[in-house]
């Protein structure tokens, strides 16, 4: 068991591959991840959600030439901003 835990594999898997019948596949382990910080790049992801279904909706629409550039820069920018602090908050840098 030791074995199969240190292998990340279950015991079953790892009986299977020392008789030969299986060749397992050696996955590597999923990092853990801070729960704030899923969290956090979903709030972007949701905003950049946002800007995509606001764009779509003008070209559908036929008022893409009414796009006001600035503001989508500046909803760019904003996601921007937000993406610098969440990745300064996680690697001790300064946002």
């Amino acid at each position: 068991m030791a074995k199969a835990r240190a292998a990340g594999l279950p015991n079953a898997t790892l009986m299977r591959e020392a008789l030969g019948l299986v060749e397992a596949r050696r996955r590597k382990p999923v990092p853990r991840v801070d729960p704030r910080l899923t969290f956090a790049i979903a709030r972007v992801g949701g905003n950049l959600n946002q800007l995509s279904r606001w764009i779509n909706g003008a070209v559908k629409s036929g008022r893409a030439s009414q796009i006001d550039a600035l503001k989508v820069a500046a909803q760019l920018v904003v996601i921007e901003r937000q993406l610098a602090q969440i990745v300064a908050a996680h690697t001790g840098g300064d946002a």
